[in-house]
Parts: C-alpha cells; structure tokens; sequence
C-alpha cells in the first residue's frame, strides 16, 4: 500500500491535513507521485506474505480497454518471473518472529511467481462511486459464483492468487476517507475468504500513461506480496503496529507504518522491459529494482550473496552455497546439476564443472564401478578399497580374479567375506541351505542326502549345479549313519 506523507492538501482550494502515512496506498499529493523518498528500516511483525504470487488480472467490467489488459497481462508475466522478484528473499519469513510479540511469524519463502488468467467481470453492482467494502462484496460474491479462479494455496495453505482489479475510467472510488485519483493510485488490501486471508488490488483509471500504471502496478504487488494481511489491520489508527501485518516500518499504528514500497516512492527503473518502482531493501539499505548476484567482483550490499532458492531462477543454473565461491553463481553444484546432460551428467563441485563422475554411484556401468577421483571418469576396481573395503557382509569387494566380471565390485570373492550362514557362489553371499535329514539335519548347498548300505558305509548323493559362471560343488558336513 502506498503510504501518504503528512503534509497539506489543496482541495477546492482549501488547505486541508493529509492523512499521515497511510500504508496500502500508491499515495498522491495533490493528484501528483511525490518524489522525495524516505529511509526507514522494515520489522517483521509475524503476518503472511504470498510465497509464489499468481496473478489474476480483472477488469471490474467491459468497459475497461482490452488493449491495455492485454498489455498488462505482458507486464504482471514478465515481471513475476524477473530480478524483480528474486531478490525478495530478503523478506523471507523462515524462522523468523514477530518484531513485537516474539511469536513464530509464517515461515515462508518468498519466490518467482505465473500470470495465471485474465478476466472480465460482469459486477452485480453496476455503480460507478464505490466504497472499499463494495469491492470486497463484489469480490467475494464473484468468488463463490465461480466467476474467478480459485484463491491457490502454497504448501502451508497461505493464499498464492493476487486478485488486481482495474476499474473503467468515470469509476470513484473510497478508502476510509480517501478518494482514487486525488488521495490514492491505487491500494492493496484483504478480504477474508472461505477462512483465507485473500489479497487484492485496486487499480482506478487515472488517465495515466502506460509506463506510470506499471510503476504503480508494480508498487502494489511487491507490497502485496511482502504484507499480504494488511486489509486486517490497516484501518487501525489508534493501536501499535501488530499482526497480521508483516514487512512494515516501526510507526505508532499500523495506519502510520509504511511498506517496502512506500519508503521509495517517487523512484523508478525499467526491469524485463516495463517501468518499475524502486522498493526498499534493509540489506542494501536503499531503493532497489534488483540486486546482482555478488561474483567475487562485486562487493556488498551493492550485491547480494545467492541461496540455494536462487538456483534455476536468479542463477540461470546453480547457486553455490559451500565451498570457494559460496554465495556466487555457478555452472553446476551436486544438488543441482541440470546443466550437465551426455557423457557428463555429474558435477565437481570443487571446480563447479560437469564431469563424467563425481562418485562411484555415478558410475552406472558394472564393468567401471569406480569413479576416479583425479578423473573424474570410471573404471574398473583394482582394490576392494574401490568398492567400499569387503568387511563380512557389510560391503562390496573387487574381483580381482580372471574371470569375466574382473573389476567388478561384488558381493564376495571367498567365503569369509560372508556371513556365518553364508557361502560365496558365484561371487554372491547365498544361505547355506540346511537338509531336513531324520537326525536334526545337515549343511547341504541343495537338496541331496545321504544313504546306508547294509554294511555301514555311507553313500551321498551327488550334487553339483552350475551356478553362475563355474561349476561349485557345494559343501557338506559329514555324518555317520
């Protein structure tokens, strides 16, 4: 919400107080955006903020231009998806509390977000003076009649959808005892919905050109996006900033405090093409557009180091968050190795670049399980040390052998290498199967036995299977019959 200074009105010709700092507001003095930006430190008082903001574009009725939606519909998809909004992270509410009550805040991560649809209502009030509270009527009854999409949740059940209604030109509209076009530009504010808090802007036609209504369009939408509750609260002028308000300044009532935007109003610059306000950030202490990714050349706070959230979206690949440029952009990290593909899926995270292998599991063929650790290719074992060392049962070995899978890690090369109740066949840890003989048993590796003759020697009955790639005869435990 655009803040209004305090200062002096001139209406009709009459000096008249303005109202003091009032936050939601794309503020105006007499009908004009101040210039003068003011400093001020943003505190977290524990309310949500929209994690991935979807935006739904409304034209309050036909009579709105469809050139000019058609062209915002441009502006809110390239935007939401720009520098613009990453490095909003700042405003992240992981972990934090409330500034003035110390109770955990919403835990939220503040990401890129998607131009979701564009629609025209057909309003059941066809007024053409209308109050904040006709608007959030009008909202909710077109939300149950299902003429708008959905509020969509993030993960936690916090509202995504961003309701931005623009309104006809001839349109007036109220805010308390503000009116559009000569108190405000527009304002973002919340309706409760279905138990959500839901978040929505207002947008009247003030005959601005195209590059100012995206200035303030952008205004509203980061102030959205970092104190989506604000319609709670925000008409409270006698009582302490409080929840749910979220990123606003220390003031004496919430009516006061300001929001990311309001403190750089009157500041511009152009991001993915489109005229944007300038919005506050605590880390660089100044009015931003976007803050490069620090990359060893760059120093802070006109930089900002990346996060692990920054990979795929303000780092075209990767965000390195360890090693020895932690906080830059990289080619590849283990985490996020999209940008390695072929015969160099892995990444080397000591140099940042795709190799062949990082580690033995990257190896995928059996006959080179070992991945090279100067190399970064794979080969065959030479040890069992290359396989994981051959302790019993617990780890492969090397076969180490001449046999057709030599420099293959296996199971086993020798009976020791298996448990007690195992034998090594075929270079794999198999049960010693036991005979259910008539006196308690036998070791046996298959189904034979043994047999009396009449003059008490013992006769067995073969047995050797071909198991594997040799001929095994098993082991027996003699017995006497």
């Amino acid at each position: 919400m655009g803040a209004m200074r305090a200062g002096w009105l001139v209406v009709l010709g009459l000096l008249v107080p303005s109202v003091a700092n009032a936050q939601a507001i794309f503020r105006l003095e007499n009908g004009q955006i101040p210039n003068s930006p003011i400093t001020n430190q943003l505190k977290y008082y524990g309310g949500r903020v929209i994690s991935n903001v979807k935006i739904v574009e409304i034209a309050w009725n036909a009579s709105v231009d469809s050139n000019y939606m058609t062209q915002l519909q441009g502006f809110y998809t390239a935007i939401v998806t720009s520098p613009f909004v990453d490095w909003l992270t700042e405003y992240d509410t992981i972990g934090l509390t409330g500034f003035a009550d110390f109770q955990p805040g919403s835990n939220q991560h503040i990401g890129r977000g998607s131009f979701v649809s564009s629609v025209v209502l057909v309003p059941q009030n066809q007024s053409t003076n209308l109050s904040d509270q006709d608007i959030q009527t009008e909202l909710v009854g077109q939300l149950t009649a299902n003429a708008l999409p959905a509020p969509a949740l993030d993960a936690a059940g916090n509202v995504d959808s961003l309701y931005m209604i623009d309104f006809p030109a001839g349109t007036n509209i109220t805010l308390v005892n503000l009116h559009s076009c000569s108190d405000f530009g527009a304002y973002h504010f919340t309706v409760t919905y279905q138990g959500k808090s839901v978040p929505y802007g207002v947008h009247p036609n003030c005959g601005y050109s195209f590059a100012t209504s995206t200035l303030i369009h952008s205004h509203e939408l980061v102030e959205a996006m970092t104190d989506t509750e604000v319609g709670l609260v925000e008409t409270n002028t006698t009582s302490p900033n409080e929840r749910p308000l979220a990123w606003v300044t220390l003031a004496s009532t919430a009516w006061q405090s300001e929001e990311v935007a309001d403190i750089c109003e009157g500041t511009s610059d152009t991001v993915a093409g489109y005229t944007v306000q300038k919005i506050w950030s605590n880390y660089a202490q100044a009015c931003v557009s976007h803050i490069p990714i620090c990359d060893g050349v760059l120093v802070p706070p006109a930089c900002r180091p990346c996060n692990d959230f920054d990979s795929l979206n303000a780092c075209t690949n990767a965000c390195a968050t360890d090693g020895p440029k932690a906080g830059e952009c990289v080619l590849c990290t283990s985490k996020h190795h999209e940008a390695c593909s072929g015969t160099t899926p892995a990444c080397d995270e000591a140099t940042y670049t795709c190799v062949a292998c990082a580690e033995n599991a990257d190896c995928k063929d059996a006959a080179t399980p070992v991945c090279d650790a100067a190399s970064h290719t794979c080969r065959a074992c030479a040890t069992d040390s290359d396989c994981g060392g051959g302790d019993a049962g617990a780890s492969l070995v090397c076969d180490t052998a001449g046999d057709p899978s030599k420099g293959q890690c296996v199971a086993c090369n020798v009976d020791a290498q298996c448990k007690s109740s195992e034998q090594c066949v075929a270079h794999a840890c198999t049960p010693i199967v036991v005979d259910a003989g008539a006196d308690g048993g036998e070791e046996s590796g298959g189904s034979g036995g043994c047999s009396c003759d009449l003059s008490g020697r013992s006769s067995r009955a073969p047995l050797a299977g071909l198991l594997g790639l040799g001929l095994v005869l098993a082991r027996r435990r003699r017995r006497h019959c």
